[in-house]
């Protein structure tokens, strides 16, 4: 049982009915994220940035399968889980690239990874925030299952948010000066 008192049934369950919708986008979120890592990770030039992003790529898919157990944590049935969570996240991985793409050709930029690498920092960065306001509801809710299995998807995504600005920084230079 939560660890919030004096709530009846019908208040508790529409509370959890309410965390429900979020937990869909923190499935897109991710899949978008995970789907665009997928693009990007082995056409980087760069040995060691290919590297990293293989890593980060077993990651996304672990985080993206615990969502499940955040349903079941919930007491919300992972068999609700959105039928279009993956349609949604390939829509929105691709409407990502498309806005970094014109973003990219704006700042005179012509590198094709340098922008994948854009478009990921940006894309960990909604994924990240998505987990972390599920940790938040956890909280609110009193339920320590869901904190205890957010909080190191979160610091392992800012992990990763670190390392996606450092390759990024690394490879803007090359981009916007030499166009490659």
């Amino acid at each position: 049982m939560p660890l919030l008192v004096e709530l009846g049934e019908r208040t508790w369950t529409g509370q959890l009915e309410r965390v429900e919708p979020w937990l869909a986008t923190t499935v897109v979120s991710q899949g978008a994220f995970r789907r665009m890592l997928e693009d990007t990770a082995y056409e980087v030039g760069e040995p060691h940035i290919r590297k990293w992003l293989g890593d980060m790529l077993d990651a996304a898919r672990e985080h993206e399968r615990l969502i499940d157990e955040l349903y079941v944590a919930f007491r919300l049935d992972p068999a609700r889980r959105p039928a279009l969570g993956g349609a949604s996240a390939a829509l929105l991985a691709k409407a990502r690239e498309i806005g970094a793409h014109v973003e990219g050709l704006a700042g005179g930029l012509r590198g094709g990874a340098w922008r994948k690498l854009r478009e990921l920092t940006l894309a960990n960065l909604d994924s990240t925030t998505a987990f972390g306001i599920v940790e938040q509801l956890g909280l609110a809710l009193g339920i320590p299952l869901v904190v205890d299995l957010v909080v190191p998807v979160v610091g392992r995504k800012s992990q990763h948010q670190l390392v996606l600005r450092e390759c990024l920084l690394e490879m803007a230079p090359k981009a916007i000066l030499y166009g490659a």
